[in-house]
């Protein structure tokens, strides 16, 4: 990181959820809204890029430690599945904002409406949903699709007794 950069990389997802954030909601304060101007100037992971596994993103379970002391863990989200006090923190928050794009160990710096400045260090991410997708490896073997392949065979139905002539299915 150069001197004056912010630290920070959003995913795709990230990134296009902001840019939403910044078109259709109204800013909750100058400060709130110069934190996320500096999350939007921030880089950007590709989008068929894998998301390491300690970079702070939506869905992601993260431990924190804030300026007043406060350490805590929660689970980054948007504002509809926020609730204050629960384990989640939404992104329309300064800390869950602030968090957004943060690797293990970085730290960032904000100021607050109250005319203070406030820091956090993001400490741990403990689950990084994307990043538990895209490093298993694929349960299925890839699908192939053969033309005429099923048109040497022959097929008969069957009920529930077995193949063939039966009973047919049971009286209740």
């Amino acid at each position: 990181m150069t001197m004056g950069q912010d630290p920070g990389m959003l995913t795709a997802r990230d990134g296009y959820l902001l840019d939403k954030v910044l078109r259709e909601w109204p800013p909750l304060t100058e400060e709130w809204q110069a934190l996320l101007q500096r999350k939007l100037s921030s880089g950007r992971l590709a989008a068929d890029a894998p998301t390491p596994p300690d970079l702070a993103a939506i869905d992601a379970r993260v431990s924190f430690r804030c300026a007043s002391g406060l350490t805590d863990t929660r689970t980054l989200c948007l504002p509809g599945t926020y609730t204050p006090g629960g384990a989640f923190l939404s992104i329309t928050t300064f800390y869950g904002l602030a968090l957004l794009g943060l690797r293990e160990g970085e730290t960032i710096s904000f100021d607050r409406p109250e005319g203070r400045s406030d820091w956090l260090v993001l400490e741990k991410v403990h689950f990084q949903p994307a990043a538990a997708i895209s490093s298993q490896p694929s349960a299925r073997a890839p699908f192939r699709l053969i033309a005429g392949g099923l048109t040497d065979r022959a097929f008969t139905a069957a009920n529930e007794n077995g193949p063939g002539d039966g009973p047919g299915p049971s009286a209740a």
